[in-house]
């Protein structure tokens, strides 16, 4: 008698350049030639919880099943890597803690006081400060997995003791995948997490929660929101501009250069003029746009909005 764990099938040329362009065109992630055992292995359990016997019937299945954009959820659950920790590319987070917070503080004081707000000297002061963007810092974690990194940002903004004061913070994680978000909601995490974590950091922002796990302390997590979302797909955005700092890094490695530039021309769109767009270090967009404008230092690099008036200066 067939039965679904019994399923084992190999993944024809045909079948796999059929998977591999929908996950493409619904993801942006994309599996060269050589990476279709890879496909394969990450699938073979969806085919044998749905009893399908084929890739072919699989493929059919996300795109004419009445219940196709459920399995869509539960595919990307085995596409992505969640492999991430607290304080990962420590270099460039030194820099995002010492520049970038300082240089968006800077911004945003300007903005206070351009001229410009005379104009608007009849709205009452939280109207001001909704239109000029005073007072509030708004940062996204772009594929945010697990939610080490989003709970990173608050920690280290917390840290910095720039933005108290009537300053409103908030930190968006945003991934597709349902079941790493459902985590990062929790806040509780394992040793492996802290693999990069100073103890003295540890100590202040979490609290035990059981055997060798600890649960991020409640001011931070009250500083982050979940949401899902494609990269790929402009609504999933909507409602956050304007974004001083967008984090999307170790996520545009797995995407082609086409995917790339779309995503990025999204990203660009939801920063404010003068944010800032960080990278993961292995990532460029050198040869991809002009977008935005690399700002280097020692150990690490960001990117700047480009635009009018955005000259920004490598750090001595």
């Amino acid at each position: 008698m067939y039965r679904p764990s019994d399923l084992d099938v190999e993944m024809s040329e045909e079948e796999f350049r059929l998977l591999r362009d929908l996950i493409h065109e619904k993801f942006g992630l994309f599996f060269d030639d050589n990476q279709r055992p890879s496909l394969r292995a990450r699938l073979q359990g969806r085919l044998a919880s749905l009893g399908l016997r084929s890739f072919e019937d699989y493929f059919h299945e996300l795109r004419f099943a009445p219940e196709r954009a459920d399995e869509l959820v539960s595919m990307v659950t085995h596409l992505t890597n969640n492999e991430t920790y607290f304080y990962r590319e420590g270099p460039q987070l030194n820099v995002f803690a010492d520049h970038v917070l300082r240089q968006t503080k800077e911004r945003k004081t300007r903005l206070r006081s351009d001229a410009s707000l005379v104009s608007e000297a009849g709205l009452r002061p939280d109207e001001r400060k909704t239109r000029s963007g005073e007072r509030t810092l708004r940062l996204l974690s772009a594929g945010c997995s697990t939610g080490e990194e989003a709970y990173t940002l608050a920690m280290i903004v917390f840290d910095s003791g720039q933005f108290f004061w009537n300053w409103e913070v908030e930190v968006v994680g945003l991934d597709v995948d349902q079941q790493a978000l459902e985590k990062a909601r929790r806040g509780v995490y394992q040793h492996n997490s802290f693999r990069a974590l100073a103890p003295d950091v540890k100590a202040r922002h979490f609290v035990p929660a059981g055997p060798n796990t600890f649960q991020v302390k409640e001011p931070i997590r009250r500083m982050v929101t979940w949401r899902r979302g494609n990269l790929v797909e402009p609504e999933s955005f909507e409602g956050l501009a304007p974004l001083d700092v967008i984090f999307c890094r170790n996520v545009l490695i797995y995407f082609s250069d086409a995917m790339i530039l779309r995503v990025v021309r999204i990203l660009r769109n939801i920063l404010a003029p003068g944010g800032y767009l960080c990278l993961g270090h292995a990532e460029s967009l050198s040869r991809i746009t002009d977008l935005f404008l690399p700002v280097r230092f020692q150990g690490a690099m960001v990117y700047q909005a480009a635009g009018p008036g955005v000259r920004p200066e490598d750090d001595p």
